[in-house]
């Protein structure tokens, strides 16, 4: 049961999320450490995904390859790119071959899905296998001289370890895709109740989502400097979150890629009504582009309405409950 004092507690917090949610850039900013007239900083990008980037439901996650989303980096004046492939680590040659080309340090790595929660393997040479337990996942990360991140701890949709991101050196304090904002402020709350280096990411699942979350970086000439910075906190962030008319524009072109793929999921594994509703819905996809996509448009707003209703429950009123209690 909660006290009086916890109910306080409570309650002012609940007022200063209401009031970072109506002005959304309060939030970033806390967030977002713009440092200007320095030489010495270097930009990085820590979470992206290629096409070897896949998901159950629907096949295609990432839509570009990895010498693309390198050509990309240099456009935007990265310095460091890491890709970050679900469970596989299939297109880090052609990476670092790219990187080379252009000038750019590459981290080898992966998103490892663990029991407890997603975890970014960076520096790391060889795959590491998912669905070990966080704590023997981080070892096999130190073993390759590898860092691990806590992915997005506390978006609990996308499988954030939560608590267990305690285990991991680092935490991704913003991550991009994160748009509900919420899950980002309990990260960085987080990191910082338990003095833990951060990084940022965009969470990069397409070229216009890259650049969204940058972690910067002392100069670094290769990737142990990059990894020996993250390890000792010499880390600063910045970010801006993706704009969701560039999400839903990825969902529709996931959707299209993997349409036969993901009727065949829906037909085995959906009953009606909700089977009936999502197939007609597949088949509005041959209407896009077109007049269409502003249903598409309205149902990923609609979408994003729901997300941070369930985001600012789970992260602020359940996790504040969760913190009083201990």
């Amino acid at each position: 049961m909660l006290n009086a004092e916890g109910t306080f507690r409570l309650g002012m917090r609940l007022m200063i999320l209401i009031k970072t949610l109506l002005n959304p850039s309060r939030l970033t900013l806390c967030m977002k450490i713009k440092i200007k007239n320095e030489t010495n900083i270097m930009r990085g990008e820590l979470h992206c995904h290629s096409i070897y980037s896949t998901g159950t439901k629907i096949f295609v996650e990432g839509l570009n390859r990895p010498k693309e989303i390198i050509e990309h980096a240099k456009r935007l004046n990265l310095d460091i790119v890491a890709l970050t492939d679900h469970d596989t680590m299939r297109g880090v040659k052609e990476g670092e071959r790219y990187a080379k080309k252009y000038g750019i340090i590459f981290v080898p790595g992966e998103e490892v899905s663990t029991r407890q929660g997603h975890v970014l393997a960076l520096g790391i040479q060889e795959e590491i296998k998912p669905n070990m337990d966080i704590e023997e996942t981080v070892d096999e990360i130190h073993a390759q001289g590898g860092v691990a991140v806590a992915a997005h701890p506390f978006d609990f949709r996308r499988k954030g370890a939560g608590r267990f991101a305690i285990y991991c050196d680092a935490v991704e304090a913003f991550n991009a895709f994160d748009i509900e904002r919420a899950s980002n402020w309990r990260a960085m709350r987080f990191a910082a109740k338990h003095e833990m280096p951060v990084t940022a990411g965009s969470d990069a699942h397409a070229l216009e989502m890259m650049g969204r979350g940058i972690t910067l970086f002392p100069c670094c000439s290769d990737v142990d400097g990059v990894l020996r910075a993250i390890k000792t906190g010499k880390t600063k962030i910045e970010g801006d979150y993706i704009p969701v008319s560039t999400i839903t524009e990825w969902i529709v072109k996931r959707l299209k890629y993997s349409y036969y793929y993901v009727i065949n999921y829906i037909n085995s594994n959906y009953a009606p009504p909700k089977k009936w509703v999502c197939l007609k819905l597949m088949k509005l996809l041959d209407k896009s582009p077109g007049k269409i996509d502003y249903l598409f448009k309205c149902l990923g707003y609609f979408a994003s309405g729901v997300v941070i209703v369930y985001a600012v429950f789970m992260n602020f009123i359940i996790g504040t409950i969760d913190d009083i209690l201990g």
